[in-house]
This record gives structure tokens, C-alpha cells and sequence, in this order.
């Protein structure tokens, strides 16, 4: 399990720079929810908890459309630390009510307030009945009762803190348990320290039977076949003795069929097939599985095992033909020929084990491979580390990839063949592993031009009148090289955004949100979509849409500032801020290559807001630049830009472009005044769009 370091120059840094405990108003930062687990077709209550204020909690926005939740009024309005200061809310309770059909696994969450709207929180649904930890459970002598099936809900909350469970079980009985603890810490932004916890199953003896770690990434997974009935014991703990208040986990103990991973891994879209269940408590070596007509991507969906529910499992849904390998492939001279495009359902069966394809290329003509099997923060957990190398006839390695990035550990490459011919494919794990579970889906296609959109940004809060900035990165694929028009759908009434086209010489653009002057409190989920005209395999162009990835800020130790991919883009409507307006003069701006332009800057501030401001152009940290809207060849002059404002309200920035700067026309950039939350988060408010033109020399 990785551990973040702390970074003490970076904290250093960030103290210097900023002086945290300035700003008033930040948004909610979820750390934990608990109870985390909450039962299907049943209504609970779970307590929200996290740094920064809640104050005026009024709508739960919930991933999917098949759980409800409500904010529960409390009994006595908050009253203030001090007098002219708001009350500070650090919890809040939430009625939840999924419905019975509702799908179980992990959901994102936010909660919207009066004067923001939260960071991501982690909510798990459930199949069976909720049991949340009592007293002292430290030892096996004191354990917890608990029945099966059920979820046990607990945190592993200080140092040295073990908790066990005591079950009934009965003679030839098979239990699964499945934690849910790290997994439900990745998208928390303020939780700097995260569990690795580990299960041990003892008998009445207190003689150990087996013990877990990690399986579904850091979180553990076992399942037991009990010979002889009685008590039995479940330990559970972080695996270093470490422990945190805000440290929650499920334990789903149950007594149904229950697949690890199923093969095919790779399902099409509207259809309901057979597939084979796999790990120690399928109780059948068939199941049922039904892909909704409009899935794509990674998918959690439910199983069907011996005509009864089972639990969720993750599938990737694909619109290429699908395949699945025949044996034996493990030589190039055993490769089965295969034509494109197609997705192919593989598996690395046991130690050593290889798979190869053979393809028949043109000269030029490029081809798109990539493996679906492993990818932390979804529902892809099969323990295979694949690698994809790419054969000459002669058995030649010409191209090989191991992770596609830092943060995608399945490979996936681009090869245009040198010339006509036969060329081989080999899938195998980097180290040598296999089993039944090393399951794989490996695309292979046209590499046909192509965009990918990420937005830093993933939810904005809005005075009536004032502005935030989005900021969109597009990844051109397989040769595209013209411009992306974005923009946001589903906005909240009395919301709007400029116009954005991200033109062929660059990759980043910035999207100001700006709610109008009478604009009602209210939020929405919303999408950020890029539109750009691509050929299809004969060569037509045609509009193909594309739907940004929202990234949220993830606060890391000493000051470091990180992104995670999240499924929720939220806009809200509130009703104060700690700048209300940027105003910016000129807003229309034609630079000539060599030439400079200053930009006035006027803040607004709220009466009661008398602390720190910064201003950029620029969202960065530390140095390092998240998103850059500046056309090619214009540039910062921060010696000659006043971006320090302490408590004034005034200041200028000076751009420049360079005597090589290319012409653009009206490209948007927005001025950030930024106020200081702590370390790592400033709240970034913006001024309306300014559109920026470089005249040909």
C-alpha cells in the first residue's frame, strides 16, 4: 500500500507563500462517512464528517438514479465560535434510502450548501442488513456477535486498534468477506493517510485459518469452506498497527455464490450471456450476466448464480467484436490469426503462460492495441501486470509497452507496420505470474484519429454575479490535429460559459462558469463535452463527441497538490463568497508579436473578507502549472505584475508576446483572484472571459 511522505520543504514553501486560517469560506471537505454501508431498499441515517464548514446543507447529490438522500435538519441552529463570525458546521447527518433494485458497490456523493458545495464523499450500498461496531472489541474474548449475511461497519480508528467479530457458522458451510476500507479512501481529497487493512480467520480455539491482505488493490478478500459448524472469529486491523478516526470500513460477510472476477472480461452492450464465475465461493462454475444497451467503458454490473443474485462484479462493455483465445497460443508459431477490429478475451492461466495473436498488417497503415485488465480507482482488479509486445514474422520484438502512464498499469501502443505482412502480438504478465483470475480484454483496431478530454475542476460554486474557471487538457490521438469546441451541458438556470475551441495549436482551454446577477441558489450535475470532426474508417468526417474526465484536487502531505478522477461534475449556485467580483479592464485584448499589455485588476470583496488575495493567470501550485490557457507565445511578466494584493483590491497583470508568437484570434483567458484555504487549496475565483488575439507580424 503506498503511503504518502511527508514533505517538509514543500510545507515550508506553502507557509511562506500563503498563511492559512485567512480565508472564511471554503467548500466542505468530506473526510469519512459513517455508517459507510447502507442497505438497499431500507432507509438510514449516516453522519457526514470532514474539515471546513457544512454550514447551510440543504440537497445530497448521489451517483446513479436509483438512491435517495436528504439532508436531516438538526434540532438547534448552529451558533458561531465568536461573535460576526459564521458557525462552523463540521458534520452532518443524511437520510439514505437506495431502492431495492438499487446496484450495490461504492457511490460518489456530494453535499451542496448555502455557501459551497462539498468535495467527493465515498457511500457504499448493500445487499444485506447494516451492523455498525459496539464497544470494545479489542479482543477475541470481547468480540462482536454479528449474523450471517450482514455488513459489518467499524473504523480502524487509533494505533494498535484490532477489532473482532464473533459468527455462527454451520456445517459445510462456504462465507465470503470482502472489505471495503482503502478503496473507499481513494477519491477523499483530505485524507492524507490512508488504511492498509488486513483480515485473519480464526476458529473457537483462537487458532488461526486464514488471513488476507491485499486482493481488490489494498483492500482484503477471502473466502473459507467451514468443515464443522460453530464460532468462528474475524479479525480485522491495518497491516502496520496504524489507525486514523476517520479510517472507515464494511466487511461483507456472506453466505451467497460470490464471483471474484468472471471471464470474458469483455461483454457488448444489450445483451445477457453466460460467463464463467471465478474464485473460491462460486458455488457454480456458471452465471448470468446482463449488459444494459447503453453501457461502455468499465462497468460494475450484477450476476445471476445458480438463479439467484450474487454479488456485482467489474466487465469491460465494448462495441468491437469480441473473441475469446483459443489454446494453445503460447508461441508465435501457435498464434491464432485474428482480423480487426476486435476485442479479444484472454486469460494468463497459469505461471510462465504467454498469449499470441497474429494479425496481417499493411504497410503504413496503423493499428491500435491496448489491454483492459487492471486499472486502480475502477472496477478492473484482476492481479495480472500485463505487458504487450508487438513481432516480426521472424520473431523480432519491434515494440513493447508495459503501463500506457504513471497512472494506467495496462499497456497500450500505437504500431504502423514498416511493411506488409504477418506480425505477432504477445500478451503475457511482466513477472512471470498466472492463474485462473489473470484475466485480460485486449482491443485491437484502426488507429483511426481521435481526442480524450480531462477537466481540472470538478465542481464550481458561484455567487449570483460572479465567476469560476474550469480548466479542459485534450489529448489528440492517432494523428488529429484540429481544433475541439467544448462546452457544458445540463448547467443550473442562470448559468452560462463561453464559448471554447481549443484550437489545433494547443492543448488547454479554459471554461468560465458565470451565474447572472438574479440567479437562485440551486446545483446540477453537469457534463463538459468536447465536439470535433473526425474520419470514420472510410474516411468521412464526421462530429464526434467526447465527454470530459472531471479531476478533484487531492491534498497531499506537505503541501502537494494531486488529482483524481471522479464521475461527478457539479456547478452550484450559493449565496456568498469571499469575492464576489474580479473585474478586469481591457477584456478584449490584439497583441502584436514584441508587444506587452497590462491588465487592471479590481476585486470585490465581501464586506466581512479582509484577508489575503493572489492573482494569476495560470492555475498552479508550487511551481508547477495544473492548466495554462495562454495561446503559444504569450507569456506571465511577473516582474512587471502586481499579483500580491494582501488586503488591497487593486492590482495588474502584464502579458507579453514573444516576437515568434504565432497569430490566434480571440482565444479566452481569465485573470484567478485566489484566496489561500491552507496548504494546498486556494479557492480560485475568476473574471468573465477575455479574449486574446495575436495579429500576424
Amino acid at each position: 500500500m503506498k503511503r504518502h511522505m511527508l514533505s517538509v520543504a514543500a510545507a515550508v514553501i506553502s507557509l511562506v507563500m500563503f498563511r492559512p486560517g485567512a480565508a472564511q469560506i471554503s467548500y466542505p471537505m468530506i473526510t469519512h462517512t459513517h455508517p459507510v454501508a447502507v442497505q438497499r431498499g431500507q432507509t438510514s441515517e449516516v453522519e457526514v464528517s470532514g474539515t471546513q464548514n457544512f454550514l447551510g446543507a440543504y440537497r445530497v447529490l448521489v451517483e446513479g438514479n436509483d438512491v435517495q438522500a436528504e439532508v436531516v435538519p438538526t434540532k438547534e441552529p448552529p451558533k458561531p465560535d465568536k461573535a460576526g463570525a459564521l458557525p462552523t458546521v463540521r458534520s452532518v447527518r443524511l437520510r439514505i434510502t437506495p431502492k431495492a433494485d438499487a446496484l450495490s458497490g461504492p457511490r460518489e456523493f456530494r453535499i451542496a450548501t448555502s455557501l459551497s458545495v462539498s468535495s467527493i464523499g465515498q457511500l457504499l450500498v448493500v445487499e444485506d442488513p447494516v451492523v455498525v461496531e459496539q464497544g470494545s472489541n479489542n479482543t477475541r474474548q470481547t468480540a462482536n456477535k454479528v449474523p450471517v449475511p450482514c455488513v459489518v461497519c467499524a473504523k480502524i480508528e487509533a494505533a494498535e486498534d484490532v477489532d473482532w467479530f464473533a459468527f455462527e457458522v454451520k456445517p459445510g458451510q462456504t462465507l465470503s468477506f470482502e472489505v471495503y476500507c482503502a478503496r473507499l479512501q481513494d477519491k477523499i481529497h483530505d485524507l492524507q493517510k490512508h488504511a492498509d487493512p488486513i483480515i485473519t480467520l480464526y476458529d473457537a480455539g483462537g487458532r488461526e485459518l486464514a488471513s488476507n491482505d491485499d486482493f481488490y488493490f489494498a483492500d482484503p478478500y477471502l473466502a473459507y469452506h467451514f468443515k464443522e459448524g460453530g464460532t468462528y472469529y474475524l479479525q480485522i486491523r491495518d497491516a502496520i498497527y496504524d489507525g486514523d478516526p476517520r479510517w472507515v470500513y464494511a466487511i461483507c460477510i456472506s453466505d451467497r455464490p460470490y464471483a471474484t472476477r468472471i471471464f470474458p472480461l469483455a461483454v457488448s452492450p444489450g445483451k445477457t450471456l453466460n460467463v464463467k464465475p471465478l474464485g473460491p465461493a462460486c458455488q457454480s462454475d456458471q452465471a448470468q450476466l446482463t449488459v444494459p444497451p447503453a453501457a461502455t467503458g468499465i462497468q460494475r454490473l450484477p450476476l445471476t448464480i445458480i438463479g439467484k443474485p450474487a454479488n456485482a462484479v467489474g466487465v469491460y462493455v465494448t462495441n468491437l467484436p469480441t473473441v475469446t483465445e483459443q489454446e494453445p497460443n503460447d508461441s508465435p508459431s501457435q498464434a491464432v490469426m485474428v482480423s480487426m477490429p476486435t476485442c479479444i478475451n484472454g486469460r494468463i492461466e497459469k505461471p510462465g503462460d504467454v498469449d499470441c495473436y497474429k494479425m496481417r498488417l499493411q504497410k503504413g497503415r496503423a493499428v491500435r492495441l491496448e489491454v483492459f485488465s487492471r486499472r486502480f480507482g475502477t472496477e478492473l482488479t484482476s492481479p495480472l501486470d500485463a505487458s504487450l509486445d508487438i513481432l516480426d514474422a521472424k520473431g523480432n520484438v519491434l515494440l513493447t509497452n508495459d503501463d500506457t502512464s504513471p497512472a494506467i498499469k495496462d499497456p497500450s501502443l500505437t504500431f504502423t507496420p514498416p511493411a506488409d505482412g504477418d506480425y505477432i502480438v504477445r500478451v503475457r504478465d511482466l513477472f512471470g505470474k498466472g492463474g485462473e483470475d489473470f484475466v485480460y480484454a485486449l482491443e485491437i483496431a484502426p488507429a483511426l484519429p481521435d481526442f480524450t478530454l480531462r477537466c481540472d475542476g470538478d465542481k464550481a460554486w458561484l455567487v449570483p454575479g460572479g465567476s469560476m474557471a474550469w480548466y479542459v487538457q485534450v489529448t489528440r490521438l492517432n494523428g488529429f490535429a484540429g481544433p475541439v469546441s467544448v462546452t457544458i451541458k445540463d448547467l443550473p438556470a442562470g448559468v452560462q460559459v463561453n464559448p471554447l475551441v481549443i484550437p489545433p495549436n494547443m492543448t488547454q482551454g479554459v471554461l468560465v462558469l458565470t451565474a447572472d446577477p438574479n440567479a437562485q441558489r440551486s446545483v446540477a450535475n453537469v457534463q463538459v463535452v468536447g465536439v470535433a470532426l473526425l474520419p470514420d474508417a472510410d474516411g468521412k468526417e464526421k462530429p464526434v463527441e467526447r465527454v470530459a474526465m472531471p479531476m478533484q484536487e487531492i491534498y497531499f502531505p506537505g503541501g502537494g497538490r494531486g488529482r483524481f478522477d471522479v464521475n461527478m461534475h457539479t456547478v452550484a449556485v450559493v449565496e456568498r463568497a469571499d469575492i464576489e467580483r474580479v473585474e478586469v479592464t481591457p477584456t478584449v485584448i490584439t497583441l502584436k508579436p514584441g508587444e506587452e499589455v497590462k491588465l487592471s485588476v479590481h476585486i470585490q470583496r465581501h464586506p466581512d473578507y479582509k484577508g489575503n488575495i493572489g492573482l494569476d493567470v495560470m492555475l498552479r501550485h508550487l511551481g508547477t502549472i495544473y492548466g495554462n490557457p495562454l495561446p503559444p507565445g504569450v507569456t506571465l511578466v511577473e516582474g512587471k505584475s502586481k499579483t500580491l494584493l494582501g488586503q488591497g483590491s487593486e492590482g495588474y497583470i502584464v502579458l507579453r508576446a514573444s516576437p515568434d508568437a504565432p497569430p490566434c484570434d480571440r482565444v479566452p483567458i481569465t485573470v484567478l483572484a485566489q484566496v489561500s484555504i491552507n496548504f494546498v487549496v486556494k479557492v480560485s475565483y475568476s473574471s468573465s472571459p477575455i479574449l486574446l488575439t495575436v495579429a500576424p507580424k
